[in-house]
């Protein structure tokens, strides 16, 4: 239904406002409905403007998916309403005295981008995305649950960090853009794909039906604590993934210096192969040579002998020729 045909007693109706709390805030139906009317006609408009956060927020490797809305009329009007109100917890100074004219200015999640990621530390890698594509009106807040605050040791000094009373953990930016000459101003939720889960099964329970049963809210927040340590689980596989990965490298390392070490030893085997192979061959031709010269030797022995035994043989018979011709002169 469009805002121009819902009336006051509708409007209160479907979105369970009570006579009471719509007594105490502190806006007309006249002034609320033409927020609303302003709002449904600049509806498309913002959807571009999410559509290009969210394309541009899923570039980052670290973002597993995204989410984004535009919030829609009665959604605004009823937590205006809400705001409004003094002496309640949602009660905000700076709504009194909203009109169609600044509402844009004063509501700063009338578009909402929810970046999902697998695990808690990619969250930081995000974040310093987000800086390097937008600048924040407000610094970014870390919505954490009561026990979890020892976190901001590990957060960058432009983040602060607070306790929600309902246990939400996520990181909340708030980015400003110009649209139609008027700036407006989106939400960007980062929390991991566990808390998302809670979240959103948090707010269809919680909200509004069971919003003050002591049971169920009990529930949800045994709910909460198992969601932070599946948070907790998955960043210490992560960890240990990495672990094994390590000791994986090194025993790779190891085993390709041991490898190296054992053909090295190997070549040290061969050319000590080589050079026994060398002493033995120089040895043989020692040898061999050592044979010829003793041949040699006794070759020349054995001629000396023979020369010898041939010279004695020569001089025995010039001995006797000369016998025999001294016989014959004396005759």
């Amino acid at each position: 239904m469009s805002i121009a045909f819902l009336t006051e007693d509708e409007f209160l109706h479907q979105n369970r406002i009570s006579q009471q709390q719509w007594q105490a805030s502190q806006i007309t139906w006249s002034e609320l409905k033409a927020i609303g009317l302003c709002h449904e006609q600049r509806t498309e408009a913002l959807n571009v403007t999410a559509e290009s956060y969210a394309r541009i927020i899923q570039q980052c490797s670290h973002v597993h998916s995204v989410r984004w809305r535009v919030k829609k009329p009665q959604h605004l009007m009823e937590k205006i309403v809400r705001k409004t109100q003094p002496n309640i917890a949602t009660f905000k100074t700076k709504y009194l005295g909203i009109n169609q004219y600044n509402y844009d200015a004063i509501v700063t999640d009338l578009i909402g981008v929810r970046a999902l990621h697998l695990f808690k530390d990619d969250g930081l890698v995000i974040h310093d995305y987000l800086m390097s594509k937008w600048q924040y009106e407000e610094p970014p807040v870390y919505y954490v649950r009561n026990g979890d605050d020892e976190v901001s040791t590990k957060l960058p000094a432009d983040i602060k960090v607070k306790i929600h009373p309902a246990g939400y953990r996520s990181l909340h930016y708030v980015f400003g853009t110009q649209l139609q000459q008027r700036c407006v101003f989106t939400e960007v939720q980062v929390r991991t794909i566990f808390e998302e889960a809670w979240t959103e099964i948090d707010h269809k329970i919680r909200y509004p039906n069971f919003s003050t049963d002591a049971e169920i809210c009990s529930f949800l927040l045994i709910f909460n604590r198992l969601v932070g340590s599946a948070d907790e689980m998955g960043s210490f596989v992560k960890q240990l993934a990495a672990e094994a990965t390590q000791r994986q490298q090194a025993l790779t390392i190891s085993d390709d210096g041991i490898e190296n070490s054992v053909v090295d030893v190997e070549a040290l085997f061969q050319k000590l192969e080589e050079k026994v192979k060398k002493q033995h061959d120089s040895q043989l031709v020692i040898d061999q040579l050592r044979q010829q010269v003793m041949q040699l030797k006794a070759d020349k022995k054995a001629l000396q002998q023979s020369m010898d035994s041939k010279m004695l043989a020569s001089t025995i018979a010039i001995a006797q020729r000369c016998c025999k011709a001294s016989e014959l002169l004396d005759k």
